[in-house]
């Protein structure tokens, strides 16, 4: 049975260079050498001896060129020709100065520092300043919130405030009521009042006693219902009772709710109306996450309302909540706004600022409130000494508990800042460069920093750098690029020896690699079916056809394989099949014939090369399930950059990289993954 075999001569590109080419390279090694040595060597010196010049030409004859790949600068060979990664042409190494730098150092000349924009600023100890900017609206205070409720039940004869919106005064009458059950209540007093005068000394103790409890219960039953002490006082006296019951206002502020109406019968519980004081409300903000590290309980809030164009409120905020919005990944903050006049109204929309500034440890420098005393449960409560909070009665505790300190402080306390430009940040990392003043030009060093929370145009730097460094704040990315192209440490790439760009092979890609090794699948791997492997044996043959013509870029070589494959899995003989295994062949069978036809009529490379990766899956999977019994090995091969990125696998019969999605212009992209071995006679 004849084999696949490769014909490696075929391919084009890989003939010696002519004469004429090695001049063409030569020269532009020439060129690319002397605009190097201008931009990187010292190209700010404007008069050069004739005899420095000779010196410097016989140097640099003297010194052999190293070639590189632009894509893979990791590879450093002797001679100009192609990447054995990706087998781009290679470039010539630009060496510089050719002086000993450390691994995450670059050297610049002047004049390349001028072109590259590069500028530097210090970094510096200064209390960092930042301006929290939120929106939100006002809503009312809960704790100023009051359920007027039908204390028995019975019939609301007459609703005083009748409307939503009335204003009232603490004490006001409100609600009459008709009760059938306050007036038996009434006669339960006035009978065990009448008991309790009945009894005289010749009473016995437990008689007495027990009319005086009747009597007490009857006085809690009419209070809890709502009569005042003076009312069940003359009812006690004068034995006059009502059926109508009067509630009263319990504190002063506008009906923002009206539940039921004149009428109505009700049951102990049902709320008649809602009344809120609009003299405190709250501001409810939003906050970003990242925002918090410059909030704090009892910080003032600056605020301003569309309804009041040019005027300002202050609140203080009273609550920050623990829990962040997962929708939309902002914290709530409440703050609490004196409203005398009420010219506030609840929903309003506002925007707050909050102004902070934090020393080293992150404490808010706040001169109101240092040495100060605050009421944790109400912020607007201050006092400057120890006490108790004027509305709920709690302990006061220090302010520098919650976070603030005074001005009282010196330089060495203040955060070491960078500007905001500064740092290159992905993922976990940041990295800053500084630049090192030395008697031989501009040196720049890339180092990871720790960074606390961004203050406007700054960075708060918590370790890293210290004070003093010339820290780069314009043309940092360029730095980090040139490190990057001479396989350096850099932002993207932390060790620097690892391929960079778009070649990075074995990274994650969205296509999931292949196991072969899979047993669920194997239906023929298992029964030792000898002949089924035999007979897919011409099946793989003209796939690899398929695969070698793409890699040459022949397309009319893989439409004519194309063709030869629907043949071959036309002829396998089916009745070698296990029962499982012929279900398992017919599935894999429609799918193999249904690319490779799409391959066999492609009039475009493109088409042809997308048809091939639907191919190769089925194929693949052909494999897992029976495997093959070719005299030679296969070899599952991956290119992460194929289908713009998305990656794709194939199978090939040599052990070298021969990309067909790429062709000659980078066939030797991508990586051997596994090597699938023959189950043919004397291979197993």
């Amino acid at each position: 049975m004849n084999e696949h075999k490769t014909n490696r001569t075929a391919l084009g590109g890989f003939a010696p260079r002519g004469k004429r080419g090695v001049i063409g390279v030569a020269a532009i090694a020439v060129v690319a050498f002397v605009l190097g040595g201008l931009l990187f060597g010292g190209g700010d010196e404007t008069a050069v001896s004739e005899h420095d010049s000779h010196d410097r030409a016989a140097s640099t004859s003297s010194e052999p060129t190293i070639w590189t790949c632009s894509m893979h600068p990791q590879i450093k060979l002797p001679k100009p020709g192609k990447c054995p990664i990706c087998f781009m042409d290679l470039i010539p190494l630009d060496l510089g100065s050719g002086d000993d730098v450390g691994p995450r150092q670059l050297r610049l000349s002047e004049t390349a520092k001028q072109l590259a924009q590069i500028q530097t600023t210090p970094a510096r100890r200064a209390f960092a300043e930042a301006e929290v900017r939120m929106v939100g609206k006002i809503a009312y205070d809960e704790t100023k919130l009051a359920y007027i409720t039908a204390w028995v039940p019975g019939r609301l004869d007459r609703l005083f405030a009748d409307y939503t919106g009335a204003t009232v005064n603490k004490g006001d009458h409100l609600v009459h009521i008709y009760s059938p059950e306050l007036l038996a209540a009434q006669e339960e007093l006035i009978q065990a009042h009448v008991a309790v005068q009945a009894l005289d000394n010749t009473t016995s103790p437990v008689l007495r006693s027990t009319a005086q409890a009747t009597l007490e219960a009857a006085w809690d039953k009419l209070r809890l219902w709502g009569l005042k002490a003076s009312q069940i006082a003359h009812i006690e006296a004068t034995h006059e009772t009502s059926d109508h019951l009067t509630i009263y206002a319990p504190i002063g502020g506008v009906v923002v709710h009206k539940d039921a109406k004149e009428g109505m019968y009700v049951k102990t519980g049902t709320r008649i109306y809602t009344i809120a004081d609009l003299a405190k409300l709250w501001a409810m903000f939003e906050a970003y996450e990242s925002d918090l590290p410059w909030l704090r309980f009892g910080q003032r809030v600056e605020f301003t309302s569309p309804s009041f164009p040019g005027e300002r409120f202050e609140a203080i905020i009273s609550f920050i909540d623990p829990l962040v919005d997962p929708k939309t990944r902002t914290v709530r903050v409440r703050a609490v706004v004196e409203n005398k006049d009420r010219r506030l109204k609840p929903d309003m929309f506002v925007r707050g600022v909050v102004k902070s500034r934090i020393d080293g440890e992150g404490n808010i420098i706040d001169e109101f409130l240092a040495d100060k005393w605050i009421s944790p449960m109400h912020p607007e409560v201050v006092k400057s000494g120890p006490g108790k909070c004027d509305v709920c009665g709690m302990d006061l505790v220090p302010a520098a508990s919650l976070g603030f300190v005074g001005s009282e402080l010196s330089n060495d306390d203040a955060p070491l800042l960078i500007p905001a430009s500064a740092p290159m940040i992905t993922g976990k990392r940041a990295v800053a460069y500084v630049e090192i003043l030395n008697d031989e030009g501009p040196l720049f060093e890339g180092r990871e920093v720790e960074l606390g929370p961004r203050a406007g145009d700054y960075y708060v730097v918590k370790s890293g750098m210290k004070e003093g460094d010339l820290v780069v704040s314009n043309g940092a990315f360029k730095i980090d690029s040139e490190l990057q192209i001479q396989a350096k440490p850099s932002m993207m790439s932390p060790t620097g020896d690892a391929a960079t760009g778009g070649h990075r092979h074995g990274a994650s890609t969205a296509v999931a690699a292949p196991n072969a090794n899979h047993k669920e699948t194997a239906v023929e791997q298992s029964d030792e079916s000898v002949k089924a492997r035999e007979a897919m044996v011409p099946v793989y043959n003209q796939y690899f056809d398929v695969q070698m013509a793409l890699a040459k870029d022949d397309l009319e070589g893989a439409t004519k394989a194309g063709t030869r494959l629907i043949t071959a899995i036309k002829s396998v003989n089916i009745s070698v099949f296990s029962r499982s295994g012929h279900g398992r062949w017919m599935e894999l069978s429609k799918k193999l014939t249904k690319h490779a036809d799409r391959i066999s009529s492609a009039k475009d490379i493109k088409v042809a090369r997308d048809g091939f990766f639907y191919l190769s899956e089925a194929t693949i999977d052909l494999h897992q399930s029976f495997g093959h019994a070719g005299k030679e090995d296969y070899y599952l091969t991956h290119c992460p950059m194929a289908r713009e990125g998305d990656g794709a696998y194939w199978l090939q019969t040599e052990n070298i990289v021969w990309n067909s999605f790429y062709g000659e212009s980078m066939l030797r992209c991508g990586s051997i993954k596994e090597t699938l071995a023959s189950t043919a006679e004397g291979k197993r």
